[in-house]
């Protein structure tokens, strides 16, 4: 079952890579705000597990200006961890 965090990221992460391959700014836009429209989801909403916890650390990994930032460093600390099993 997916999540709404999950399939929002899924949307920006498939808006994002489809901005990139436009030929044109504007012909890029509209992918450009669908992903801001996932991206203000993701953000207001709670994550309850941890694959949601994954899913916005991917994002923020994505968007972090600095990759030594304190954020991007928390990103990688939760993709990181398995979420208590092993293997």
């Amino acid at each position: 079952m997916t999540t709404p965090i999950q399939a929002a990221t899924i949307a920006a992460l498939s808006s994002d890579r489809r901005c990139w391959k436009e030929e044109t700014f504007d012909a890029g836009l509209i992918h450009s705000r669908r992903y801001m429209r996932a991206w203000r989801k993701i953000i207001k909403t709670k994550a309850r597990s941890i694959q949601d916890l994954r899913c916005k650390a991917k994002l923020v990994l994505m968007n972090a200006e600095d990759p030594n930032s304190m954020e991007a460093s928390l990103a990688r600390d939760v993709l990181a961890m398995n979420g208590g099993q092993y293997g």
